[in-house]
């Protein structure tokens, strides 16, 4: 675990370094895309800035709302807004939202941009996870596999090893990532890039799940992520059905 970098006389968290590089490496997978289907520039830095901030803002307020009681908010709520945590779904939700209305905004395709969007989200979450397996959050459950990681600072105390469970995911998305550039050249209808990423996404996440330490549920003993993981599944399954009955594909 190592949460910060010193690069001479300066200390930086691996965390902020780490998602600052996934939005540079998703943006240029996002512009090389945008550029093939001959889009502007100006739509392009419009669309990548909103969803950049809509999906900050998003993640720290679903973070707040599953985390902090309200009299804890109130009693600290500048520190509690610039502090650590954040809940990437939360984010995702609310840049969906922002991005749907600029689209319409600037007279676009939805699913044509969200298509495009596909391959940049998969790489992102790939290296993000790597900030979060070096700054110690978003931890995995107890193991005894070999492989197993101790994360001191966390568990010193306690000798505890756990699944690398960031690591996992960081590599499922890579190859997810790989997938999805190599089909999206290909002739599918508008939405369908999209909703695979959904759909393979969601999965992964589910499965993963069970190897994470979670917040739970009210249903079935599921933690709220593996809930939405469900839900965001079912939405892709059904476009992707639809897609299908309508003769797109």
């Amino acid at each position: 675990m190592y949460p910060e970098i010193d690069i001479g006389n300066f200390t930086f968290r691996s965390y902020s370094i780490l998602y600052t590089l996934a939005f540079l490496v998703s943006i240029c997978i996002f512009w090389i895309e945008m550029k093939r289907r001959r889009e502007k520039f100006k739509i392009f830095m419009l669309i990548s800035l909103a969803l950049l901030l809509s999906g900050f803002v998003g993640a720290k307020i679903f973070y707040i709302l599953l985390n902090v009681s309200c009299k804890d908010f109130l009693k600290i709520p500048i520190s509690t807004i610039l502090g650590q945590g954040r809940i990437y779904h939360g984010g995702f939700f609310l840049s969906i939202l922002v991005g749907f209305l600029i689209v319409k905004l600037t007279r676009r395709n939805f699913w044509t941009i969200a298509d495009s969007t596909a391959p940049a989200l998969a790489i992102s979450i790939s290296i993000g996870r790597i900030g979060c397996f070096l700054n110690g959050c978003c931890l995995g459950s107890p193991t005894n596999l070999p492989w197993g990681v101790k994360f001191y600072g966390i568990d010193s105390s306690l000798n505890l090893k756990r699944h690398p469970a960031q690591l996992y995911e960081s590599i499922i998305m890579f190859f997810i990532f790989l997938f999805l550039w190599r089909i999206i050249k290909k002739n599918y209808p508008e939405g369908y890039i999209f909703s695979r990423y959904l759909l393979v996404w969601s999965c992964e996440r589910f499965i993963l799940e069970f190897l994470r330490i979670t917040k739970p549920s009210p249903f079935f003993s599921l933690s709220i992520a593996q809930v939405i993981c469900l839900a965001i599944a079912f939405f892709a399954i059904y476009n992707l059905v639809r897609l299908v009955k309508t003769g797109s594909t």
